[in-house]
């Protein structure tokens, strides 16, 4: 079983102190799926999926990396935002080294 894990962090509070894992309440039967649905794009070009994420958290929570995990072969494929606009201030000067989502 695939699930979409999504690394937050509250907006406008330091995010190494308050990123959290949240996880879609869909699951997938194979990675393919899975991918499918976190690349999804709006024709905005935005992720489907962060859109209903960030909805969801009624605008609170940003997104850091999300991704596929299977938790019984440890299978991942993760996205980072691209920040067309710059990095928020509160993301200036940190870099994640981002390898795996946890939940």
């Amino acid at each position: 079983m695939f699930k979409i894990l999504i690394l937050a962090y509250l907006i406008g509070f330091d995010p190494i102190e308050t990123q959290r894992t949240f996880q879609m309440e869909e699951t997938y039967s194979t990675m393919s799926e899975c991918k499918a649905n976190l690349l999804a794009q709006h024709p905005d070009q935005t992720y489907e999926v962060m859109r209903e994420f960030v909805t969801d958290v009624e605008f609170h929570w940003d997104w850091l990396a999300a991704g596929c995990k299977n938790d019984e072969t440890g299978e991942t494929f993760i996205i980072e935002p691209t920040y067309p606009k710059g990095k928020p201030d509160e993301l200036l000067g940190i870099e994640l080294d981002i390898r795996e989502l946890e939940t």
